[in-house]
């Protein structure tokens, strides 16, 4: 890998010594890209086609081709964990993820772990395949506990979040049994995608936003084993949805941060951490000369931070035109060229 190809990673140890933003994007490969969609429509199921490597290397490929980006990221799902626990899910259009089974309807449901690695071997395959096909740096991921978790509990994406608040004032100790039984699979499963070639590992909080006062007892905790179980030189990155940074940098030994549209990179870019996020996706649907002086802001701020990566504070959704990404791409681009 060439000086400029390290980049990312050098921005991620916070040593990113050249006048160069470094890019990837959350969701970069996924329904908002032409391509995309045309393989997505030859599968009647989500995680028929993810466990296809081959498609899975032709997916994350695709942003690269695209767009000037500085890393890969495996294309999987969060929730392939669960699936290889026993509780299948499926992805029902317009409804999203849907198991087979869950906590709220079933007290006594089991995960089971015997197996389990190996029947992920298809994140491994793929994350080797596209690993032999880039020039950039790769990004294995997986959820947090306690985001599994909440998956597991309803069964589908959380609405009524009082049944889980309920289920927890009664019934604490089991969730974190549970939580435990997730961490330990997600140490594996952590560990198996650095072998096959991830260069780093972004935790997705995605429910962390759900616990206030009980944050670091449900999910912080079980993800900071997490980070302690990974290579000292494998960086890791973690990405809270609806949660502050201040609530959690000096809780834990992990030192790069995701963050969503709702707090402020100036207010960390200063600090012994590594930054990337927070640019609202919704901002691609602006014109062309708007775009334009977005690129150039971010490029005039952030050009000489060590410690800084562009990146989006939420997932690119079907709605984003993928030409204004690329548009917008290519002007900050162009500054460092």
């Amino acid at each position: 890998m060439t000086s400029k190809n390290r980049i990312f990673l050098d921005a991620l140890k916070r040593e990113n010594n050249q006048e160069y933003v470094p890019v990837w994007l959350l969701r970069q490969a996924g329904r908002y890209l032409p391509e995309y969609m045309k393989i997505r429509s030859q599968y009647s199921d989500f995680f028929q086609m993810i466990k296809k490597p081959e498609v899975c290397k032709e997916l994350t490929l695709q942003p690269l081709q695209r767009y000037p980006l500085d890393a890969a990221i495996t294309f999987t799902d969060i929730l392939t964990i669960p699936d290889a626990m026993g509780v299948p899910v499926e992805f029902i259009s317009g409804k999203g993820p849907v198991f087979g089974n869950s906590i709220r309807n079933d007290n006594a449901l089991k995960l089971n772990p015997d197996g389990a690695l190996k029947k992920l071997d298809y994140v491994f395959e793929a994350t080797s395949l596209i690993k032999a096909n880039i020039s950039v740096p790769l990004i294995g991921f997986t959820g947090s506990p306690w985001t599994l978790f909440v998956y597991l509990f309803y069964g589908e994406s959380p609405k009524n979040h009082n049944e889980l608040n309920n289920y927890l004032e009664n019934n604490l100790p089991i969730a974190h049994s549970y939580l435990e039984q997730l961490t330990e699979i997600i140490k594996d499963y952590i560990s198996a995608q650095i072998e096959a070639g991830a260069d780093c590992i972004q935790i997705f909080d995605s429910w962390g936003g759900l616990l206030d006062e009980k944050y670091e007892e449900l999910s912080l905790n079980y993800i900071n084993q997490i980070a302690s179980s990974i290579e000292t030189n494998i960086p890791v990155i973690l990405y809270t949805r609806d949660k502050l940074i201040d609530d959690i940098v000096n809780l834990t030994p992990i030192k790069c941060f995701n963050l969503d549209t709702s707090d402020s990179i100036d207010n960390h870019i200063d600090k012994d951490i590594t930054i990337q996020g927070n640019f609202d996706p919704k901002n691609f649907h602006a014109d062309n000369e708007v775009l334009k002086e977005m690129a150039q802001t971010v490029w005039t701020k952030y050009k000489d931070k060590q410690n800084y990566i562009f990146n989006l504070g939420s997932g690119l959704t079907p709605d984003v035109n993928p030409e204004k990404v690329e548009y917008f791409l290519n002007q900050l681009s162009s500054f460092r060229s």
